[in-house]
């Protein structure tokens, strides 16, 4: 006799193991753009640090490395960077 596919699902194992990491937690859209709006804000407020102040705080160096070079470009060149950052 061949399995219906319901019944392959039988075969999996462990999945009869109830695991709380396994739960899949939904975000919203909306959420998602808050985030990315206030990691863009924090961006922005590193490239208004002086030298001084960004050698206190443990980056990348990639980080750092753009950081710095916000920190010499103008306008809108400078706006493309932050959202890098």
């Amino acid at each position: 006799m061949t399995k219906q596919p319901e019944d392959w699902l039988d075969d999996v194992p462990g999945d009869d193991i109830e695991d709380e990491d396994d739960e899949i937690i939904w975000v919203s859209k909306s959420e998602i753009k808050r985030d990315a709006e206030e990691l863009k804000q924090l961006g922005a407020e590193m490239v208004e640090l002086g030298k001084n102040a960004l050698d206190k705080i443990p980056l990348d160096q990639d980080l750092r490395d753009a950081i710095e070079l916000a920190q010499k470009i103008k306008k809108e060149g400078r706006r493309r960077q932050l959202q890098l950052i």
